[in-house]
């Protein structure tokens, strides 16, 4: 809205040049005196009218009708509000370090536990899903309750909050944001499970991919992945003041093996992100190793194989019974053709039983098992076939009828990458229409 000049007589002018003495004069004032005026009375006033109900006992109004000070009280509350969201991301600033640190450093001088270490990485999922939510003042309220026992630490992050909150009730803008609080939590985090101190167990590991995961960072999966199976094994020393030692970690044994379910909310975070070549190496740093293949065979052979260990010790107590039972034949005979028959019928529904789950494809959509490979490797692998099955369903085309059809380096690339793990992406003969 543009503002036109009024025309004014000389008179006029002399007489707005001279000081505001009478009601005439102050009615042709400019606006801004008008308004300096008004304040200044309205502040004697309000100062005179507080005393005489500071004499009287009783309380000053706590807000005003008057335009002005509708405007005022406006912009007091909007420099609060401005105020109160600096200081709750000031202290979730503080608190996200001050929390690092207690399981960086702790107070005994001992080696990070494990469940403190748990601890801080639940409150920084706490901390960044109240962020992400909205909700900076619970998150403050949520992150100052220390179940740890910091209370000095506590005391320290609320006068620098203090402190802080009042340098950013200035007129210059908070120099602390959402995003670099939340940048802050993962840098924290990666940096925990970096530590040489700390010891990463599955549990560590699932709550940092959670956290990630939530803050859509999986950049660092692979190389942590490979840091839970290679990072050197802390000790601490019988002595007081000796130093602490390390002994080298052995990547291939079962407790090296990245659980399943953790290595598949990587990928899906990977595969939000849209990046083929980190999905390719959480495969590789997961699916992939010899440890996980280790620890598959324990997890889901171990009761079959124990099995298929007692089975000629039942079978022989069978036989043995019904030898004795029967009165047709010779008991020893009877025994030894009744135990023949019970281990051939095991055998024969082991053997059935195995070539049917190893040769199960229902499962398969886009990527297969080549030809020659043997049945164990396809039962022992399919777990990294289903991960690279997902990968390419995501990043081809959905539509059955354009299937084969895809191009691009990236495409070009995971179908490379297929043919080097004994698979075969887009099999002709299963495509649509070439049946």
């Amino acid at each position: 809205m543009e503002l036109r000049r009024a025309a004014i007589c000389h008179e006029c002018l002399s007489a707005l040049r001279q000081p505001v003495r009478t009601s005439t004069t102050t009615r042709f004032a400019p606006i801004s005196l008008y308004i300096q005026q008004s304040s200044s009375r309205r502040a004697l006033s309000a100062r005179a009218h507080n005393e005489r109900l500071r004499s009287t006992g009783r309380s000053a109004p706590k807000s005003s009708h008057s335009p002005i000070g509708i405007l005022e009280s406006l912009l007091i509350a909007a420099r609060s509000t401005h105020t109160v969201s600096s200081v709750d991301l000031n202290a979730l600033h503080n608190r996200v370090s001050t929390l690092a640190n207690s399981a960086l450093r702790p107070d005994d001088g001992k080696l990070p536990e494990e469940q403190r270490v748990l601890y801080v990485l639940e409150q920084f999922d706490a901390l960044a899903q109240s962020l992400i939510d909205g909700h900076n003042a619970d998150a403050a309220k949520t992150a100052g309750a220390d179940g740890g026992g910091d209370g000095k630490a506590d005391n320290m992050t609320t006068a620098t909050s203090a402190l802080l909150g009042s340098v950013n009730a200035r007129n210059y803008p908070a120099f602390i944001s959402k995003a670099s609080v939340l940048n802050l939590i993962s840098e924290r985090a990666e940096e925990l499970l970096r530590h040489p101190n700390i010891f990463i167990t599955p549990a560590i590991l699932r709550s940092y991919v959670d956290l990630q995961t939530l803050l859509h960072r999986p950049a660092s999966f692979p190389d942590i992945f490979h840091l839970y199976a290679h990072k050197p094994l802390p000790q601490q020393a019988a002595q007081p003041n000796a130093s602490i030692t390390y002994q080298p970690a052995a990547p291939d044994k079962i407790s090296a093996a990245v659980d399943s379910k953790t290595a598949n909310t990587a990928l899906a975070s990977a595969i939000t992100a849209h990046n083929l070549p980190l999905a390719i190496d959480i495969i590789n740093t997961t699916l992939c190793t010899p440890a996980f293949k280790k620890s598959k065979i324990l997890r889901q052979l171990a009761i079959p194989i124990s099995g298929l260990a007692i089975a000629p010790l039942a079978a022989y107590t069978l036989s043995a019974q019904f030898g004795e039972w029967q009165n047709t034949m010779d008991p020893s005979y009877a025994t030894g053709v009744a135990m023949a028959g019970i281990l051939t019928y095991v055998a024969s529904v082991t053997s059935i039983g195995y070539v049917a789950i190893t040769t199960a494809n229902d499962q398969m959509d886009r990527v297969t098992w080549a030809q020659g490979v043997p049945l164990w490797e396809r039962w022992i692998r399919e777990e990294e076939r289903a991960a690279i099955d997902l990968v390419a369903g995501k990043w081809g085309f959905q539509g059955l009828e354009k299937r084969g059809e895809e191009e691009g380096v990236e495409w070009e690339g995971l179908r490379e990458f297929v043919g080097l793990r004994a698979m075969v992406l887009d099999r002709a003969e299963l495509l649509e229409g070439m049946e």
